[in-house]
């Protein structure tokens, strides 16, 4: 057991606890404080709970091996694909933070349920974003195991109930500002173990240009698309399913209510793509590296071998710390997401305060995704992991049906029930399916849902004159 480590997660989960009963502590009355902070993040929060809950454990491991195997591309899918997710700011995140305001909107169910006039497209919206949000949260807490099992010594379950717990404590005790403290600290440790690492492994090979041309001599196909793989068609489907799939992220869409003012949202709008652009460069280039450096490594252990190799000891307790603080802002966002989806959508809280049926509902799902992980763990899950393969793909069927009913003038539930299940008709049945299409089947389901409602969109037309 390596007591350095053990000494510095005991010390960062303090914090972050410590963080989540002093955000108790100030809260005001009222479930609009609990669940969304009173609507007065500043750009700060607002960014840096942005970002984090968007970075998962995949920035600092599953990126620099995607990197190491296939090179560059990887940057321009992930990357530009993420940093044009403020289109999607600009088109539901505007409109989201002013309806909620004016309609008091908690939940983005709730959002498109309300404008519809319809309680099944709201029951039906919630059900398929915690569907498709469940297994990736069980993945950050397994994920969160590995790291603290390779820190610690105890077993992966062990890892993944200490995080699960810890986060289950600080955010139903502090809500949704404690999530967004926290996310604050995680996101700047995150981002500084990153920056830190690039430097300190381009330094020991000899600077950024030696390092490049180690990589190029050893292997010139990664400076090219991708080896074949990425595609123009492949480039266009990643491109199209990050910037609806991401808001659709109940973790993500439920900041947008959030925002002190417009002002925050749209400050947060112009930082955000600057920001990605930069930060993800920096572990596809470790990963590029990594092959010039004769670097032989397992799955997602990339990272880890060239910090092994290249920096001092204290940058790879940072580095590990960053990774963990990556899935756990990714984590409690899910987790609290879900538990305010069930309250709010469910109207749980109509049988009791809906501020303690929150932190109820946030423990019973903290139990079920402990259970989720153990079997994960122990078997495999083939559920689980069909729905994780496939939740971007089931999240971002439900962009099209948002914008139709936050912008159509004959906006009609019924159509957009129907075109929500077709698209999810569709990612179900190319998954136990595969077709042969030179697109992602995500990309094909959402212009199913989008064709459906433009018909529709263009037969009522008609019908009124």
């Amino acid at each position: 057991m390596d007591t350095i480590a053990v000494f510095f997660i005991v010390l960062y989960i303090i914090l972050l606890i410590a963080l989540g009963i002093y955000a108790d502590r100030i809260k005001r009355k009222g479930s609009d404080d609990y669940f969304l902070a009173s609507r007065g993040f500043r750009t700060a929060i607002l960014f840096f709970t942005m970002t984090a809950t968007n970075f998962s454990a995949f920035f600092f491991l599953g990126f620099p091996d995607s990197a190491y195997r296939l090179g560059f591309g990887q940057y321009g899918i992930m990357a530009l694909g993420t940093a044009f997710m403020p289109i999607m700011f600009y088109i539901l995140g505007r409109k989201a933070w002013r309806l909620g305001k004016e309609k008091g909107y908690v939940t983005p169910a709730e959002l498109i349920g309300g404008e519809a006039g319809s309680k099944p497209l709201q029951i039906l919206t919630m059900l398929m974003m915690v569907i498709f949000t469940i297994p990736y949260l069980t993945v950050q807490a397994v994920g969160g195991g590995y790291i603290i099992a390779s820190l610690t010594g105890i077993s992966a379950f062990g890892g993944a109930l200490v995080i699960t717990l810890s986060i289950a404590f600080y955010v139903s005790v502090g809500g949704m500002r404690a999530s967004g403290w926290t996310d604050m600290v995680q996101g700047i440790l995150m981002f500084s173990a990153m920056v830190l690492a690039g430097i300190f492994i381009a330094s020991a090979l000899g600077g950024f240009q030696a390092a490049g041309d180690s990589a190029y001599s050893e292997a010139p196909q990664l400076f090219v698309r991708g080896g074949g793989y990425f595609t123009v068609s492949i480039w266009f489907s990643f491109m199209v399913l990050w910037i609806f799939a991401d808001p659709m992220f109940p973790q993500l869409f439920s900041r947008f209510y959030t925002a002190k003012d417009e002002k925050a949202l749209k400050s947060t709008m112009v930082l955000y793509p600057f920001v990605i652009s930069f930060l993800f460069l920096i572990p596809v280039l470790i990963g590029v590296w990594a092959r010039g450096a004769g670097i032989e490594a397992g799955t997602n252990q990339v990272m880890i071998a060239m910090i092994e190799r290249y920096t001092p000891k204290w940058l790879y307790y940072l580095v590990m710390l960053g990774a963990l603080s990556a899935l756990m802002s990714t984590a409690d966002s899910q987790l609290f997401s879900i538990s305010t989806m069930f309250v709010r959508d469910l109207n749980i809280g109509k049988k009791m305060d809906e501020v303690k049926a929150g932190m109820l509902i946030t423990w019973i799902m903290a139990l079920f995704t402990i259970i989720t992980a153990y079997l994960f763990l122990k078997s495999g899950s083939d559920i689980m992991s069909f729905l994780l393969k496939n939740s971007f793909s089931g999240l971002a069927v439900l962009a099209p049906a948002f914008i139709y009913i936050l912008y159509s003038k004959e906006r009609s539930a019924p159509l957009a029930i129907l075109s929500i299940l077709a698209g999810e008709s569709f990612v179900v049945l190319s998954a136990l399916h595969p077709i042969n299409t030179p697109f992602l089947p995500g990309v094909i389901a959402i212009g199913i849902s989008g064709t459906i409602l433009l018909a529709g969109e263009i037969i009522m037309r008609k019908m009124k004159r």
